[in-house]
């Protein structure tokens, strides 16, 4: 039994251990074959998706393309700024480092431990950006204390240059695109994405063409290992070829002309209001203002809650563009429409006079003329030059709302201009069927009575009164609006080039034109005209004042002007063009609760305007810069040293305060 089992044993000792050294074979066959495939087969793919894994990128802004004037002169241009930063992976000693960076610059521990902790889902290499807008003096502090501060460093990033150049509601502002924005904005591109924390244009010429001006952002390409620690070595980067240098944006060139723009910034200081100017023969912008203005600074900076407040509470709205986002009553500005829309609908002739007494009697209601004496017997064009109340009371009460309407938006007043720059009103041109719709009443005569001097319920833009009165100086023909003259790319190639717009031709009789621009002429040019302020020498100018009344205190028995609260003042307009028989710029002025006089308050701004425009042109016409002109060389001047030595001076002790409860899309 026992001879046999050993027998057995011997005979299946060989056939286990061929089994065995056979499975051990198959088995290192297969894994030297599998060994072959991976690392001969697929080995160069391998090893580039193993290098990918080790590779993490980092975005670089973009610089913007810079903003032109008319003549090519820089308005808005990029400059370097510093930011502290700090990286997480080669920060040491947290507490004791970030309790002196707190205390170099400023900045409450809170506040750094709050941006640390939100960027945590990060890789430890990205920098956390801890203050923006460093200043040269603390930039040298952080340099001769960073053998002190393992992990905090300076960064640099180009931004807008702000120095000299704070028209605001002209260039809008910056801030970083809000969800909703992402959304839209990637939708409509596909040359490149925006992401999270992007800077968009919020507003002006910033958001109007932010497709052409952002450009594209850089990328590096980084080594890391495998904890998503930074590595020394850059020859991965380089043979990847993953990094491109960010590609700065479209160069944008704006029909503005910034001489004008400092003439009507220097005129209208310490008013409210807007100042606008354009070339009547193609709608051209030359000069874009509203008061009061903002500094733009302030977004770039962080916005602090204080300032936030302070924009907010501000009576005269600063951050509302009245150019455009401004309805006001248009005052007497408003009488061409009525003189237009009696002689084309054949109510009236040019000589037909009315009597003013002082007053206009219908039923039971009495309306004053601004002369309480009277004017006497007036016709058309001596109505216009005095500004007579109760010359369009007559004529306004013959020819009817509906038709007075009807002209009114045939010269734009009551749509929008389509500008687009900022948020547009399209104002209220009012009619029976307005008046029903909207507030349930009939219409009555005493509206029209109203409404034919400006008053009532007729509320008008700066720009649509500008535009009207450009169509009246042109012989009729209603132009867009527009500020764009051409964008250029990189290469210094045309990419796009604005053409001029017609609205609509206005169909009208070229002899009852003349009428209202004879009239409008005498406002400026006649010995008893309203706008005699207006006059430059050696060219004629045509215009019309206009007082918007904002409260019935001016007409209360025993109220002086004097005595009215400041809210309850007049406005101030006044709307112009010259020259008179071939105009080349229309000029309009509003002035914000000045206590009306659109001849004393409103007029002299236009003036400047003008003169400076000519001044420029006909400099020989001209003997000696005046007062106005010395202040604008001076300011240039200033803006010129500013932008030189702007690094040397700019963002000081500035402090940033994202901690604040500011609205997301003010960031």
């Amino acid at each position: 039994m026992l001879d046999n089992r050993s027998k057995q044993e011997s005979v299946s000792d060989p056939n286990r251990r061929n089994i065995i050294i056979s499975c051990f074979l198959g088995i290192t066959a297969a894994i030297t074959a599998r060994l072959w495939y991976l690392q001969i087969i697929k080995g160069s793919d391998f090893s580039v998706a193993s290098a990918r894994n080790r590779v993490r990128e980092i975005t670089r802004p973009a610089p913007r393309g810079l903003i032109y004037d008319r003549y090519s002169k820089i308005l808005l241009s990029n400059r370097l700024f510093f930011d502290l930063i700090v990286i997480p992976q080669y920060l040491q000693n947290r507490p004791k480092t970030l309790s002196i960076v707190s205390d170099l610059f400023h900045i409450p521990i809170a506040q750094i431990e709050r941006k640390l902790l939100e960027s945590q889902a990060n890789p430890k290499f990205v920098p956390v950006r801890i203050k923006r807008n460093l200043s040269l003096h603390e930039v040298a502090t952080l340099e001769s204390n960073k053998f002190f501060l393992p992990g905090v460093d300076v960064d640099s990033a180009p931004r807008r240059d702000y120095l000299g150049n704070e028209s605001a509601h002209l260039f809008g502002y910056l801030g970083e695109v809000t969800s909703k924005e992402l959304d839209i904005l990637n939708s409509q591109v596909s040359s490149y994405q925006y992401r999270v924390g992007s800077i968009i244009g919020k507003a002006g010429i910033e958001r109007k063409y932010e497709r052409n001006l952002r450009g594209g952002e850089g990328r590096e390409a980084l080594l890391v290992d495998a904890l998503g620690r930074l590595q020394p070595d850059s020859s991965l980067d380089i043979a990847l070829n993953l990094s491109r240098p960010a590609q700065r944006g479209n160069d944008v060139y704006l029909t503005i002309d910034s001489e004008l723009q400092n003439v009507a910034t220097e005129a209208f200081r310490n008013k409210n209001g807007a100042v606008c100017a354009l070339n009547p023969n193609n709608g051209e912008i030359l000069v874009y203002l509203s008061n009061p203005n903002y500094k733009l600074s302030m977004y770039q900076d962080g916005l602090t809650m204080e300032d936030w407040q302070n924009l907010r509470s501000n009576p005269f709205k600063p951050l509302l563009d009245k150019v455009t986002g401004g309805a006001y009553p248009p005052g007497s500005t408003f009488k061409i429409i009525v003189a237009i829309a009696a002689l084309e609908e054949g109510l009236i002739t040019p000589d037909r006079k009315f009597n003013c007494p002082g007053y206009f009697v219908l039923g039971n209601g009495r309306w004053k003329c601004w002369k309480h004496t009277g004017h006497g017997p007036v016709s058309m064009s001596t109505a216009l030059q005095l500004s007579c109340d109760v010359y369009f009371y007559n004529v306004g009460n013959m020819v009817g709302i509906d038709r007075i309407a009807k002209w009114g938006r045939l010269f734009g007043l009551g749509e929008r201009t389509g500008l687009d720059l900022n948020m547009e009103l399209s104002g209220i041109s009012p009619s029976t069927e307005w008046k029903l719709r909207t507030k349930g009443l009939p219409w009555l005569s005493g509206d029209t009575i109203n409404a034919s001097i400006g008053q009532g319920f007729n509320l008008c833009t700066p720009i649509q009164i500008l535009n009207a009165f450009a169509a009246v100086s042109n012989g009729g023909i209603l132009y867009k609006p527009h500020i764009l003259k051409k964008i250029v790319d990189s290469q210094n190639k045309i990419i796009f080039e604005e053409k001029q717009t017609i609205i609509r031709q206005i169909k009208i009789n070229p002899a009852n034109l003349a009428v209202v621009k004879k009239g409008l002429q005498d406002v400026v040019e006649a010995s008893d005209g309203t706008a005699k302020k207006a006059r430059v020498e050696g060219f004629t100018v045509s215009g019309k004042t206009g007082t918007a009344q904002t409260s019935a205190l001016k007409f209360t028995k025993g109220v002086k002007q004097d005595d009215i609260a400041f809210k309850a003042l007049d406005h101030a307009w006044f709307a112009s063009y010259s020259p008179s028989d071939t105009p080349e710029i229309a000029v309009v002025v509003f002035s914000e609760y000045d206590g009306g006089g659109g001849g004393a308050n409103a007029a002299p701004i236009a003036q400047q305007i003008i003169e400076a425009y000519w001044r420029k042109k006909f400099p020989q016409k001209f003997s000696k810069p005046t007062k106005t002109a010395l202040t604008t060389e001076k300011l240039q001047s200033q803006q010129e040293n500013q932008i030189d030595f702007g690094e040397q001076n700019a963002n000081i002790n500035r402090e940033e305060n994202n901690n604040m409860n500011i609205p997301d899309e003010l960031r």
